[in-house]
Order: structure tokens, then C-alpha cells, then sequence
């Protein structure tokens, strides 16, 4: 690495670094000074760094660690050293520096490079070398707005989530997937989507965009070494005879968790169906070095048949208590996976928990509880008392969450390949840190929102014969404590996902319970799930279930002759868990990936009619049962859905994963039998399997 950093010097252009207190929240708007001219353009580098670090708890894993809080008023602006701005400039706000004051505007970045996030300023300086840069740390600075810098700002939005109405139109966030990439070269070094089909015949290893995207923005990591390169994005027209056509390409310089905006992908651009194809321009490399790439999109999207949305929900619950007894400023609860297809206004979270501390003098102080989204963004400041019972007892609850706090925290996760997650920041009135006893978390969603099931669009008039795939409609994740943890912590992980095949529906019931001290999990045993829907349920029928075995093969818990819908569904359930540099060591325990094989005996699966409206499915592992998997899928053939010309809303009451058991409300729709009398030209399927795999037929089959 010492190598790349001295050779990037000996041609490194000076700047200045100043740490900046502002009144202007930093989105995808950035800093511009009018008049100034270097290799970024009028552009000032954004670099996001924490505004301080306190000793927190990891409350799924229940461990300590430093937790980073950053604040979106708090950055670094990375400047040129000889910048010559244009002081009469007429300035929507003022950087006062050290230097001088600076005239500032704020548009969409000239070089692309929307921001960067860093662990610390020491960080922050390396990764600025690493770009080609030579930083000199200037001091703080001041970055004051002409007017009221809140003017217009949305703060809220209902604690309800508000199902999108047909008819309406709609961003849609997602995410696009890419593998990590090795550098053991110079020169050019293809950055491949992951997934097994191409979607252009001419150039393989590029990514589907598809149509009506209004923003495209990819984000970066670099690990196990340096690398000086650029980063190549090349924008191409999908033919309908499915070569591709050349539109344009930008080139980046590469820095470490940054992230970029790319402008020829656009509401413009995007009437035509897009790909991307991602590459790097190496010129030298130390160490071990892998690169990620991963990107996040904005649709615009127009509900029309009333089955292409479904809801994803977060819940946090703890069927007992997490022991703490420790002094704690940050809680962290999470992290969920982000599903693609968020749809914007439609987030909710109904957190609530029970905080017991220990009295000080024996008196017990007002809390205070600054809620924030995967520690960067706020969601509000809250003050609790206490009700005193030998302890101090606080319930705390979320009484709303910030739309556009979620919105740049979903968009940032696309972009990682991240998660969501909370940090509470916990303190008394008086500015002292608590020693907390316990956190007892109520069975409520920590995030809830709606989600556009693809990336495929609709159009007016008749249904897209796309849509007659099976997608992904709704998804539940389940985080718990299933039993008292203070002599040994055990964590519950649940996942439910409901996919929609118009003659039924395929159940994926995932669940372990992980001993993070004896480094050891106990996949599920036993599972309920009740379905109702506005239709007979009579006879409904479970068309084989298998487990999900390691290498994506099915072994059987009734006769087969349903497996090829199921070919790589386990990838939807697994995540990188991401939080903000602090990686706990039972993470690799907490995703969902099997063990090998072995024979399964007395395992079964069935429907129960419970009335003429709702089914319970039954799972259960048979006591000599040895099979080391943790998922089972269950497909489900309903026949009163046979022939509909319309959309069918099941709804998930109630579900037991093991001993944890929740009443979720889950919102799933099925789309119609027939009707289907638009051609196809889609034909991906990002959204269902994570970026996987792509081609359609994954979970075709016969459901008669």
C-alpha cells in the first residue's frame, strides 16, 4: 500500500481539508464554489466522518463495542489548495474557513462523486491520498445557508404505512448486484453482475437496468490492499434482438465507501431499456486488494393492476430480555436486509422497547433518546421518565419515523449492499451516561414499508406477459432473544418470504437459533404460518417441500416434483451485514448458510383449514431428523385462484417460527391467471433473488 500511496504523491495535486459544522443537511446535492476550476470540476469532495464515538451494546449479539454516530450537519469538505473563487457569485450559502469564506452552491456533483464515508479524519486523509490527492488538514470551518436552511424539509411522516393507491405514480428505490472482484493485474479489469444470464448477447457480465430509471448511482469498496484506478461505467441501449447499443460511458477516479452518481442513466435515457456495463483501469495495486461495486437506483413507477407491490417488515422482539449491566450511550438494534423495491413515503416503524437502568444516589434521572437510521440519519430526540421499581424503568418508543432520513439510508444500502438498522442514542438529561441492567424489546416493526415487486414496469390498457412470472411479493425478518440469556445469550433469526406463482404460492420459512458463545446454531424445527385470503382455501393443497441444501440442491421432505422452482431461492436470504466498520463475530453465524446434507427422516409439511378464509402451514422436523439446513420451501397450489382476471391479497396473520410467534398483518398479492396480452420484453429478476440469478424460468413449473 506504501508503495501505491508514494507513487500516487510524486503527481498529487494539494488540497485543503476543513471539518465543517453546517445548518445545511448534505444529500445529492453537494457543495459547489463558483469560480474555482480543478480535476473535479467547481465540485468540493464530501467526506462523511463520525461526529464522536461512545461505548455501545450490539443487541442481537449482545456485544460491546465502540459505536460511531455521524450527523449529516458534520463533514469534511476537501477543497483545492489554490482555489480562486468567484466572489461575486451569487451564493445559496457561505463555507467560512480558515482560508477565507467561500461562495457555495449546491447541485448534483460535476464529478460524479457524491460522497465518501470514513471511519475518522486519519482515514479520511489516507483514502484522499489513495485518490491522487495530497491533504493538508486545514481546521474547522463553518458552512452558514443564505435564508432558512430547513425550509421545506419534510420532518415526519405517520407511523402507519400507507399501501401506494392503484393508479399512482411512484419512486422506487433498488439495488443492482455485483460480484467482488480480485485485482491481480493492471489495465482494464472487468466488475461482473452477479447472476447467470447475460443480458446483452454482444457483452457479457453486464447489469439490467431496464426502463424509466430516474437516478443511478454506484458505490465502492476496496479491501485487503490498495489500488490507484479508475472506475469505467459504460451505459448501453438493450436491442430487441437482444444485442446492445453503445450510449455513453464516465470515468472516476476509484476511492474506498464512495459513492458516485452516474447522469446518463436518467428519466431521459431511460425510456429505452438500459444495461451497464462496470470496469476498472488499474494502473498499480499493493497487497490482496478485491473491489465491490454495487449500485442503487430510482424508478418511477405507475401501480396499475393492484398486485405489483407487497410489503416487507423488520420485527424486533425479544421473547424474554437482553442482560446488559454495563454503562451503555448506543444501542444498536439490527441489521435487517433492505429488500429492493422500497417505495418512497411508505416507511414505518413502530420500535418500542423497555429500558431498566440502575438508580444513581438512589434517584432515578429523565432519558433521553436521539433515534437514528443506521447511525447517520435522525428519526428524532425523545425524552423519557422513569417509572422507579428498585430500578429505573423506561418505555421507549418511536413515535414516527423521517421519510427522508430512511430514504438516504435506504439509497446508501443499495449502494453497499448493506443493511438497515437503528442506533439509539441513550443518555440522561443531565449529559451522563446510564448503566444499564436490561432491554426488553416489544414485539413491534422495527421497519415496514412497501415494495414494488421487480424492476419491471407496467403498461396501460393490458397486463405485461412478465408479470405472469413468479416474483417476489412480501418478506418478514424476525431478530428475538427466545429465552432468558443472562448465563448464556441466544439469538433467534427468522426470515418468511412469500413469492406469487397465480395458481399459489411459494413459502420460503427460514429460522436458527445461534449460541454465539459455543459458536454453534440449531436450525428450525417446528413452524406455523396462517394464510387468509378473500377466496376458499378448501383445498388447498402443499405440492412437495424441501429443504434448501448448501450447494442450492433440494432434498426432499414429500415426493418431489416441484424442484426446479426453487433452484438458488436461498440466495435471497442471505446479506452482508454492514455497520459502519463494526463487524460482530457471530455475524457469519446470524446469515442464513447450511451445513452438508443428510438424510431426513419423519419430517413433514402440511396444510390445516382452519376456516373457509385462512390455512395454517405446518412444518415440523422429525425427531431423527439430521438435515443440516436451515430453510424450507414450501409451495402451495390454491384453486380458487385458478382463471382470475385480477389481483387476489393474501395476508400473513399470524406466524411461529419455533417458539417465536408474531401477528405481522403481512400484506402478499398474487397476480391474475389470464389477461396477460402485452408481449414480454423483460426478462430479468434482480429483485427476487438479490442479484443471483436472473432468468425467469428459476421458479416456472405447473401448479395443476
Amino acid at each position: 500500500m506504501a508503495l501505491v500511496v508514494l507513487a500516487l504523491l510524486a503527481a498529487a495535486e494539494r488540497v485543503y481539508v476543513y471539518e465543517v459544522e453546517s445548518d445545511v443537511e448534505i444529500t445529492e446535492d453537494v457543495p459547489h464554489v463558483l469560480g474555482i476550476s480543478w480535476r473535479f470540476g467547481e465540485q468540493l469532495l464530501v467526506v462523511w466522518v463520525p461526529r464522536d464515538v461512545a461505548p455501545g451494546i450490539i443487541l442481537f449479539t449482545n456485544e460491546t463495542a465502540p459505536i460511531p454516530l455521524y450527523d449529516r450537519k458534520y463533514f469534511l469538505l476537501v477543497a483545492p489548495a489554490d482555489a480562486q473563487p468567484n466572489q461575486r457569485a451569487d451564493a445559496e450559502a457561505f463555507l467560512k474557513t480558515p482560508d477565507g469564506t467561500y461562495p457555495v452552491v449546491f447541485r448534483k456533483p460535476d464529478a460524479g462523486i457524491l460522497h465518501t464515508i470514513a471511519h475518522s479524519i486519519e482515514e479520511a486523509l489516507t483514502i484522499l491520498k489513495q485518490m491522487g490527492l495530497q491533504p493538508e488538514y486545514r481546521g474547522k470551518a463553518e458552512l452558514v445557508a443564505k435564508g432558512d436552511p430547513d425550509a421545506g424539509r419534510e420532518t415526519a411522516a405517520p407511523t402507519l404505512p400507507r399501501r401506494p393507491s392503484v393508479g399512482s405514480t411512484f419512486d422506487v428505490y433498488g439495488g443492482l448486484y455485483f460480484r467482488e472482484t480480485p485485482i491481480t493485474k493492471t489495465g482494464l479489469v472487468v466488475i461482473p453482475v452477479r447472476g447467470t444470464e447475460s443480458v446483452c448477447i454482444n457483452l457479457p457480465y453486464a447489469a439490467y437496468v431496464g426502463y424509466d430509471a430516474k437516478s443511478f448511482a454506484l458505490g465502492t469498496s476496496i479491501r485487503g490492499g490498495a489500488v490507484d484506478a479508475d472506475l469505467i461505467v459504460e451505459v448501453y441501449k438493450i436491442e430487441f434482438g437482444g444485442n446492445c447499443t453503445f450510449l455513453g460511458s464516465r470515468r472516476f477516479v476509484l476511492a474506498n465507501r464512495t459513492i458516485y452518481l452516474v447522469d446518463l442513466i436518467n428519466s431521459t435515457t431511460s425510456v429505452d431499456r438500459l444495461a451497464v456495463f462496470v470496469m476498472l483501469d488499474v494502473r498499480s495495486f499493493s497487497g490482496q486488494p478485491s473491489v465491490g461495486v454495487n449500485a442503487s437506483l430510482i424508478y418511477t413507477r405507475t401501480y396499475r393492476y393492484g398486485f405489483e407491490v407487497g410489503e416487507f417488515a423488520a420485527r424486533a422482539t425479544s421473547a424474554s430480555g437482553y442482560q446488559i449491566n454495563n454503562y451503555v450511550r448506543r444501542v444498536v438494534i439490527g441489521p435487517y436486509v433492505a429488500y429492493d423495491g422500497y417505495v418512497a413515503q411508505t416507511a414505518s416503524s413502530s420500535l418500542a422497547l423497555r429500558i431498566a437502568t440502575q438508580p444513581e444516589d438512589g434517584t432515578c434521572k429523565n432519558l433521553q433518546v436521539r433515534f437514528t437510521i443506521n447511525g447517520r440519519s435522525p428519526s428524532g430526540t425523545y425524552t423519557y421518565r422513569d417509572i422507579c421499581n428498585g430500578e429505573c424503568i423506561y418505555d421507549v418508543y418511536l413515535p414516527n419515523i423521517w421519510e427522508p432520513s430512511f430514504q438516504v439510508e435506504y439509497f446508501h444500502a443499495k449502494a453497499f449492499d448493506g443493511g438497515l438498522f437503528w442506533v439509539l442514542d441513550i443518555e440522561y438529561t443531565d449529559g451522563s451516561t446510564p448503566y444499564v441492567r436490561s432491554i426488553f424489546l416489544r414485539n413491534t416493526d422495527a421497519f415496514r414499508y412497501w415494495r414494488w415487486a421487480e424492476q419491471w414496469k407496467t403498461s396501460p390498457g393490458a397486463i405485461d406477459a412478465v408479470w405472469a412470472n413468479p416474483f417476489l411479493s412480501s418478506a418478514l425478518e424476525i431478530y428475538a432473544a427466545p429465552m432468558e440469556p443472562s448465563t448464556a445469550l441466544v439469538i433467534y433469526h427468522g426470515l418468511v418470504t412469500i413469492r406469487a406463482i397465480s395458481t399459489g404460492v411459494i413459502l420460503t420459512i427460514s429460522g436458527k437459533i445461534v449460541y454465539p458463545g459455543l459458536d454453534t446454531a440449531v436450525y428450525i424445527k417446528k413452524a406455523e404460518i396462517d394464510v387468509a385470503m378473500p377466496l376458499s382455501v378448501r383445498r388447498i393443497d402443499v405440492v412437495g417441500g424441501f429443504y434448501l441444501m448448501p450447494d442450492y440442491q433440494l432434498n426432499s421432505i414429500t415426493p418431489p416434483g416441484w424442484v426446479r422452482e426453487a433452484f438458488d431461492v436461498k440466495r435471497v436470504v442471505d446479506f452482508i451485514l454492514m455497520l459502519a466498520g463494526v463487524v460482530g463475530r457471530v455475524a457469519g453465524l446470524l446469515g442464513f448458510a447450511t451445513g452438508e446434507g443428510l438424510k431426513s427422516v419423519g419430517d413433514s409439511v402440511r396444510a390445516q383449514v382452519l376456516d373457509y378464509y385462512t390455512a395454517r402451514i405446518i412444518y415440523r422436523r422429525g425427531w431423527y431428523t439430521n438435515v443440516a439446513s436451515d430453510t424450507i420451501i414450501v409451495p402451495l397450489r390454491i384453486p380458487s385462484l385458478y382463471g382470475r382476471v385480477s389481483a387476489t391479497e393474501l395476508e400473513i396473520t399470524r406466524i411461529c417460527l419455533d417458539n417465536i410467534c408474531a401477528n405481522p398483518n403481512l400484506k402478499a398479492y398474487v397476480q391474475p391467471e389470464a389477461g396477460y396480452l402485452i408481449p414480454s420484453i423483460e426478462f430479468v429478476k434482480n429483485w427476487m433473488f438479490r442479484g443471483q440469478v436472473l432468468y425467469i424460468r428459476a421458479y416456472e413449473t405447473s401448479m395443476r
